[in-house]
């Protein structure tokens, strides 16, 4: 805990110790509260803080008991909604719609803390008891099914999670500028249209903007529902709007990226770094990133079954080394720290500092899908040299790479060879890991992943150079079953040729998920990739994909 910090209030009685009789919003979170950057709560939390506006947040609440929403009273300009850092149906429900036995984001890792759908069911438990105040939602499960979508856990369309909410606008993204844009104009008392990054329903049809399919053609016809992916995925820098029941869907692009200074400015809150004390229980979540930074935002990959480029954009915002550097002495503040910094990264690994030629103008939805964009400029240096400078600030012995590296892109930059020795010579704690997901072409083309450099060849490279430098290293190779196009002759060409190339057969195998809105989503629905026109097959029957994971386990 970072000394002279104090926590935002979560009880009636904090709230009490500040002199406050209401609070301004109150924040209400599927999660636990961690107060640290890598919690979405805490983040919303600090900013609104730092802007002057009184905090609660509501943690966990029980959804059979809509007077757990009522801790703080009634918040004079709004509730904000998420369900954590995860989508509730992806907290509750593993790939074959088993229950999970734990969840990370909740103290003691203890499973069914929160709802399925928890977006909703917070709606409606607000509704319940205060149903003139204005409800945002956002966070992952809000963003990602901010129009309708596929729901793998229903196998069916569900329309945009606003209208089943019945909140009065949706944040996607990140959300920091839209929720500070949102109690300004509620303090303001003007209306919720027409702020970037944001999703409202209209009664009116928008001027200038692109319609696309209706609503309940999509749920209909998936003709309709390619159609519709098609233009989303394309239109995405215009208003986008879909008629829906009596009103009409509005989708608003975002007006201004995030920059460097914004990302500073974040990082450099007053967050106390721990969990709060009422829970009284280690939050797993945190225990596994306490001692990690992340270092930029963003993913230029653009894989077709992952929802980071669609929450968070494919540009890469990249925080100064000083603001990192920053946070690594906060961290070594710290008197539990034991000198080990263990990611300086984020879940696109190695993609800090890389800019465009073009400055982004581009309407690729990839910059690495089919084939390297001739515009991209790689600078896996820079990341390196700030690895480097953390290592030597004082208190820290040791900086490695917890989330692994996008090896291929990787060995496509200048002296990537120079720059492979030197994460091995320092940055690496006994193993390494990398995301190849798959060996054969045709499954590769529909996650729209193209692999840059050949597996095999940097398998080699890695291992010459490890023992070079007289290390005992391994390389993690994370794989993914059971994704359109993917049949069990591919998952066993892929155990054999993996073997081959490792020695040995890896456990760490994902069961692909339809995650909401992504294209992999889409094909899996419709066999169809809604941009290429490709054809897929699918593996429905939950006992055929039991049987495509368990190649690599039997």
């Amino acid at each position: 805990m970072q000394k002279g910090q104090n926590f935002l209030s979560i009880t009636r009685k904090e709230i009490e110790n500040m002199g406050w009789k209401e609070v301004d919003v109150v924040l209400v979170s599927g999660d636990a509260y961690v107060d640290h950057p890598s919690f979405a709560v805490a983040v919303i939390g600090r900013i609104l803080n730092k802007c002057g506006y009184r905090v609660g947040i509501i943690t966990m609440p029980s959804w059979t008991d809509p007077s757990s929403i009522s801790i703080f009273g009634k918040p004079r300009l709004f509730f904000g909604v998420t369900s954590g850092n995860v989508d509730s149906m992806v907290a509750r429900y593993t790939a074959f719609k088993r229950f999970r036995n734990d969840d990370p984001y909740a103290p003691g890792g203890e499973a069914g803390l929160k709802p399925e759908r928890a977006v909703i069911v917070y709606c409606n438990m607000i509704k319940a008891v205060y149903r003139d105040v204005p409800i945002v939602i956002g966070g992952i499960e809000a963003s990602m099914r901010r129009v309708a979508h596929y729901d793998f856990w229903s196998n069916k369309i569900r329309r945009s999670i606003i209208k089943d909410s019945r909140a009065d606008i949706l944040v996607y993204g990140m959300g920091e500028r839209q929720v500070v844009t949102i109690a300004e104009r509620l303090s303001s008392g003007f209306p919720l249209e027409s702020i970037p990054g944001t999703v409202t329903i209209s009664r009116e049809l928008p001027k200038n903007a692109q319609l696309m399919p209706m609503e309940e053609e999509m749920i209909k016809s998936k003709e309709a529902f390619l159609e519709f992916y098609r233009q989303f995925y394309t239109n995405q820098h215009q208003v986008l709007v879909q008629k829906a029941g009596r009103g009409y869907l509005v989708h608003n692009p975002f007006e201004k990226d995030v920059t460097t200074e914004d990302l500073d400015e974040i990082y450099n809150l007053p967050f106390v770094r721990d969990v709060h004390p009422l829970y009284n229980r280690n939050v797993p979540a945190f225990d596994m990133i306490r001692n990690s930074i992340t270092s930029h935002r963003g993913c230029v990959s653009g894989c077709s079954f992952c929802s980071l480029s669609l929450h968070q954009g494919k540009k890469i915002i990249s925080r100064s080394p000083e603001s990192i550097y920053r946070e690594v002495k906060k961290i070594a503040s710290d008197s539990n720290f034991r000198g080990h910094i263990t990611d300086i990264g984020g879940p696109s690994a190695n993609m800090y500092g890389i800019s465009c030629k073009r400055n982004w103008r581009c309407s690729r939805e990839s910059c690495t899908g089919m084939k390297l964009c001739e515009n991209l400029r790689l600078k896996t240096k820079k990341w390196i040299d700030i690895l480097d400078g953390a290592s030597s600030i004082k208190g820290v012995n040791l900086v490695t790479i917890g989330s692994g590296i996008r090896y291929d892109l990787f060995m496509r930059d200048n002296d990537s060879k120079n720059l492979l020795k030197a994460i091995i010579s320092s940055h690496i704690s006994g193993q390494l890991k990398i995301a190849p997901e798959h060996t054969c072409q045709n499954v590769l083309r529909s996650m729209r992943k193209t692999s840059l450099y050949k597996l095999d060849d940097f398998v080699r490279i890695f291992r010459d150079f490890t023992s070079n430098a007289g290390k005992r290293q391994h390389l993690i190779p994370y794989l993914m079953s059971c994704h359109p196009g993917c049949s069990m002759k591919d998952m066993k060409a892929m155990r054999n040729e993996i073997q081959s190339i490792f020695n040995f057969i890896p456990k760490q195998v994902q069961a692909f998920i339809p995650l909401p809105l992504t294209i992999s989503s889409v094909i899996f629905y419709t066999g169809i990739d809604p941009l290429t026109r490709d054809r897929y097959s699918v593996t429905f029957d939950s006992e055929k994909r039991r049987k495509q994971h368990r190649v690599f386990f039997d």
